[in-house]
């Protein structure tokens, strides 16, 4: 999908002929137990890049549902920036934010170092671990919240 595409909503026929919605679900079901197998293999730079997609896609589909958005495959500081709207746990987005940053230095720093600070490989997988581990539960917690207020939304009609 290119990134000035519109996102296929759960409603849409897929080429194959299913509903959007059904191949999502399935895919949301392999990239959980990936994430999960990932943990547990001590793969915890690929568990927290699936988990940055799983969130990035459901705020993703949030956002255009709310219509902040026109456009895919944002970054996740910038699909966070669209959530601002008061409806949005104000809590979770905090934790997302930060859980963001985090990931940053996880993924983009492990062959980096500063001056003054000279982490060793360990210390560097077991901070990975640490935000492999929150991030599964953001993934929860942003599912959770995600279907919070699509049900506020149906309610409302």
């Amino acid at each position: 999908m290119r990134s000035d595409e519109k996102r296929p909503v759960a409603e849409n026929i897929g080429k194959n002929g299913i509903l959007v919605g059904k191949i999502r679900q399935k895919l949301y079901a392999h990239l959980l137990n990936r994430i999960k197998e990932s943990i547990a293999n001590e793969y915890y730079l690929e568990a927290i890049a699936l988990e940055e997609s799983f969130i990035s896609d459901r705020l993703e589909s949030y956002c255009t549902h709310k219509g902040t958005i026109r456009q895919s495959k944002l970054e996740l500081g910038h699909l966070l920036d669209h959530v601002k709207d008061g409806v949005f746990s104000p809590d979770l987005r905090k934790k997302l934010w930060d859980w963001r940053q985090g990931r940053n230095d996880c993924l983009h720093e492990m062959a980096k170092f500063g001056i003054v600070e000279t982490p060793t490989w360990d210390e560097k997988m077991n901070n990975a671990k640490i935000f492999a581990e929150c991030g599964i539960k953001l993934v929860r917690e942003t599912d959770k919240e995600l279907r919070r207020l699509k049900s506020l939304d149906k309610k409302s009609k």
